[in-house]
């Protein structure tokens, strides 16, 4: 039996498919997703800033167990390690300006502690002495500023991935307000440095650090190795509040985003590489299944019509 109207319907529509399918690489060629991402909300934490160094041997025996400690209060508490800045191999200018902010009048000692800025602890620390700060902050901690981070990879081999963190603030910040991103990098010492206290390996290292006004200006910028690139929101805003986009390259394990308002901490939030909650799909490939199972459907509708 020939095919009647509603056959002829579908052989166009497989016709109209199968053109589709054809021009499908050069329609996708020019979209692309990230090959990674990750989102976070918050802004509750509490910042530990440690002021460590690969040649310190008291560091030597708390470094170990700081990481677990972190990680044992990893909805509490974002840690921030800065190495100072001469015969440590980790160490830069970003942890000379960190510094000079606490307002400290004598020379500190290796470790030293701050929570939120305050609540200097030096020397050999112990968990029960840490356990008792994050509480003071948290309980000083009048208000907290919420937030969301966003943070998409793409791959850029065999140049360096790109790395985009997207920045939504929970509500408008006041003009004397000022917002820090930190890089922080995990390294590990090699032969080649000279400075070490027996430890291989150091987590949350601040490689890179920006701060910038509610409006976008930038205040201060460390860029490292691989720079940043920022814009003030002007591609897009979310109820009336700028998103905040910031660029940088590499390899990145995880970003801490800290606004301060009058000079105090009102929020805090740290977002993971290791917290990937979905796999971006490709739109390309995502198209070509859908576009082959409306073959499929096609060509067992039009054998049913022809038998009947």
């Amino acid at each position: 039996m020939r095919p009647g109207s509603d056959a002829w319907d579908m052989q166009k529509g497989m016709a109209m498919a199968l053109i589709m399918l054809i021009l499908l690489p050069f329609v996708s060629a020019d979209v692309r997703t990230p090959d990674e991402s990750r989102e976070a909300n918050g802004g509750h934490a509490i910042l530990l800033e440690q002021y460590t160094a690969t040649w310190c041997d008291t560091c030597a025996t708390v470094d170990p167990w700081i990481s677990e400690f972190v990680d044992d209060h990893s909805s509490r508490i974002v840690r921030v390690a800065l190495h100072p800045d001469d015969h440590d191999p980790f160490g830069s200018p970003l942890t000379t300006k960190r510094v000079a902010l606490k307002q400290a009048d004598h020379s500190l000692s290796l470790p030293t502690f701050w929570f939120d800025g305050q609540g200097e602890l030096e020397g050999s620390v112990t968990q029960s002495l840490l356990e008792n700060e994050l509480r003071s902050a948290e309980g000083n901690r009048e208000h907290w500023i919420g937030m969301q981070v966003w943070w998409d990879t793409w791959y850029n081999q065999p140049h360096g991935d790109i790395q985009t963190l997207y920045l939504h603030l929970g509500e408008e910040l006041p003009e004397n307000a000022k917002i820090t991103i930190f890089r922080l990098e995990t390294l590990e010492m090699t032969s080649e440095n000279i400075s070490y206290n027996g430890i291989d390996t150091h987590h949350d290292v601040a490689t890179q650090m920006i701060t910038f006004t509610p409006n976008g200006t930038i205040l201060d910028s460390f860029d490292g190795e691989q720079g940043w690139e920022v814009s003030n929101g002007n591609l897009y805003s979310e109820g009336g509040i700028p998103v905040f986009i910031i660029d940088t390259t590499g390899t990145v394990d995880s970003f801490v985003t800290v606004i301060e308002v009058n000079e105090e901490v009102r929020g805090v939030i740290g977002i993971s590489n290791e917290e990937i909650l979905r796999k971006a799909e490709k739109s390309g490939d995502f198209a070509l299944l859908l576009l082959l199972g409306v073959l499929v459907g096609s060509s067992i509708a039009l054998r049913r019509e022809a038998t009947q």
